[in-house]
């Protein structure tokens, strides 16, 4: 098996398009969860660009943001050169394929770098997340978890790590998240190694088409409700409007379904408690030997002469497959028409008008940071053809070597950034009114601790110079 690279950031908000990077870590571990290197960086917040300050409440980044030496398009540039160096290797979060990869992605498109970089050229993404949730499920024994209202596990990093007795230096920063992730590996690894093993036969794509095509009937579990389910599922079709795996729940009797008509079969996929359930097959999925779900009263009950033969009705059927795929594609198509089609800002185009559609921005793009000098790199900019790029481009040289730029671009992004972010309306992103609010309500929260209100006042008056800076810039 490939290495294992952990890896873990901390942003200056929860917006994947909006925020950016403030610390970055990550820890390559061999197959057998030996460390073999680590990395630690953080850098300044981004010119123009509101932090949230609960965000950097819960990270305690604020001072190591306001005191770094290192730019966010510096900090980018060395992630790239540990990534080069690492690769090719299975790279791990905790809820990564939810927020971290999505972000990295993100930032690299926005970085001109290409997005991709951590499942193409041999690479492969996972998430340890789902992993534990379905050991303690299958295994209630595996792990020690705190427990909701609802008597349901929890999974926050920082409750496994106290209560499974995990060393942490601090919570809440990139390399304490990936040593925590760590111990809780090294701990699943140990008491529930099944799905430890199995977890790593679909960190990719065609990994997870491979199986899909292989195995006729096989475990999963969803995660909804505050609650990881399990399901006894067989392939079924891929959506026809989003592309990936769709599987049938085998609690179900398709005889109940295979011969309804196009408009029947969309109001039964409408209803909850759906039969037909999506398994991204570039999101990690949880794929599991049959054994574990038929260990299951429900799927007792049932048997599995009957839940195979279920199965082959299923495969023997592919019109009732084709329906189901059309019918979700429609559901899709439905809800979006007469849904007024807003214009998107570039920060929210990378996956809907795709990565580079010219070749030459591609080199042009590859000759931008092969340079050192940022007078060449504002030429190279000046010459991509497609508008995103060439945004972020003239965004990379104004937040490095603004001074680079013609008089009349530096006075429109001030002016732009100004309007944008001394907005008084709700937006996507963080705005300065919407960081003071949220900084009037910390002020007020009930019993606040004299730590909580000094760091915040901190992030206040950071927040207030920058308000001062950018006003100058609308008059």
């Amino acid at each position: 098996m490939k290495n294992i690279a952990i890896i873990d950031i901390e942003s200056q908000g929860a917006s994947t398009s909006y925020s950016s990077i403030i610390s970055i870590a990550g820890i390559l571990l061999s197959s057998e969860l030996k460390e073999l290197d680590r990395f630690e960086l953080n850098c300044r917040n981004k010119p123009g660009h509101v932090p949230d300050p609960y965000s950097l409440w819960v990270n305690k980044g604020f001072q190591q943001m306001i005191n770094s030496n290192r730019s966010h398009f510096q900090l980018m540039t060395e992630l790239h050169r540990i990534i080069k160096k690492w690769s090719p290797c299975i790279w791990m979060g905790w809820n990564s394929i939810g927020f971290d990869f999505i972000m990295i992605q993100k930032e690299n498109y926005k970085s001109l770098f290409p997005p991709y970089t951590l499942n193409t050229n041999s690479n492969e993404q996972a998430d340890f997340l789902p992993v534990a949730r379905s050991s303690k499920l299958f295994f209630p024994k595996s792990i020690n978890t705190t427990f909701s209202e609802k008597k349901n596990p929890e999974f926050k990093l920082e409750k496994l790590s106290t209560i499974n007795d995990i060393k942490v230096k601090q919570f809440h920063t990139a390399i304490s998240d990936c040593e925590a992730c760590l111990g809780v590996m090294e701990i699943i690894k140990k008491n529930a190694k099944a799905i430890y093993e199995e977890s790593f036969n679909t960190t990719s794509k065609h990994k997870v088409l491979d199986i899909l095509q292989k195995e006729r009937v096989f475990t999963t579990s969803f995660y909804y409700y505050g609650k990881a389910r399990p399901f006894l599922t067989t392939y079924l079709c891929d959506h026809g409007e989003y592309k990936w795996p769709i599987v049938f729940c085998l609690e179900q009797d398709p005889k109940d379904l295979i011969n309804l008509d196009m408009n029947s079969l969309k109001k039964e996929l409408k209803k909850p408690g759906k039969w037909a359930r999506a398994l991204p097959a570039n999101k990690h999925p949880i794929i599991l030997n049959k054994n574990f779900a038929l260990e299951l009263d429900i799927y007792k009950n049932i048997g599995l002469k009957k839940i195979k033969e279920r199965a082959d009705i299923i495969h023997e059927n592919k019109k009732f497959s084709e329906k189901v795929s059309f019918a979700l594609g429609e559901l899709v198509r439905e809800k979006q028409q007469g849904k007024e089609k807003k214009e998107l800002a570039y920060e929210d185009r990378l996956y809907s008008d795709g990565f580079v559609k010219n070749p030459e921005d591609t080199s042009l793009m590859a000759e931008f940071h092969s340079l050192e000098d940022w007078k060449k790199r504002d030429d190279i900019v000046s010459q991509i053809e497609d508008p995103r790029f060439k945004y972020f481009g003239k965004r990379l040289i104004y937040q490095n070597q603004p001074e680079v730029l013609k008089k009349e671009e530096l006075q429109k992004i001030n002016r732009d950034i100004a309007k944008k972010i001394l907005n008084v309306e709700e937006t996507d992103f963080t705005t300065i009114p919407m960081a003071e609010n949220l900084i009037d309500n910390m002020r007020n929260e009930k019993e606040i601790s004299k730590e909580k209100l000094d760091y915040v006042n901190e992030v206040d008056s950071y927040i207030s110079e920058m308000r001062k800076n950018y006003e100058e810039h609308l008059k």
